[in-house]
């Protein structure tokens, strides 16, 4: 009974350096050289979250139905409240985009948020109408995709990143005036 235990233990060490030895020599996992480097999601991960202030009825839909409690309505000159966002709380989960029953608070494809203080994660409504402008930090920048060939993973360049995009039109929903 003994022997059987000090077997298997001895069989799960030879496990656990077998596979040490096996990502030693063929690694899975690829190096991105940000910012010279950005990977291309293609669409599997949500971004920054914009808002038409134009739509907003104030209901405050968003602020309730948020997970995390990143929405904070904020008063306007106008008397409305409007949805301001603490990006320091925001899980990027788009309920709010989801409960919205007006299309004010839009998606978008703006991924790379990085901030140097705690206060600028703050997003106000008035910060919301825009997207943010992310500083180029090198004179060229090149998206990459990691693909599987021949059963290793390889990284793929797809070429110099262009300019990001300008905001979509606004969907054609009818706006309640109120």
């Amino acid at each position: 009974m003994a022997g059987q235990k000090v077997g298997e233990a001895i069989r799960a060490v030879l496990d656990v350096i077998g596979l040490g030895l096996k990502y030693t020599l063929r690694p899975e996992r690829l190096t991105i050289y940000y910012p010279y480097e950005v990977p291309d999601y293609m669409g599997r991960v949500r971004g920054w979250i914009g808002l038409w202030t134009e739509r907003c009825t104030s209901c405050m839909i968003c602020a309730r139905i948020c997970p995390t409690n990143a929405i904070k309505m904020y008063m306007e000159k106008n008397g409305r409240r409007y949805p301001g966002i603490d990006y320091g709380r925001c899980i990027m989960c788009h309920y709010c985009i989801d409960a919205c029953p007006t299309y004010a608070l839009y998606p978008t494809d703006m991924r790379d948020l990085a901030f140097y203080r705690h206060e600028d994660m703050m997003y106000t409504p008035d910060m919301m109408r825009k997207p943010p402008q992310v500083p180029k930090l090198v004179p060229q920048v090149v998206k990459v995709v990691h693909e599987y060939s021949g059963g290793r993973v390889v990284k793929v360049r797809l070429g110099e990143l262009g300019e990001h995009k300008p905001l979509p039109p606004a969907p054609s929903v009818p706006v309640v005036e109120s």
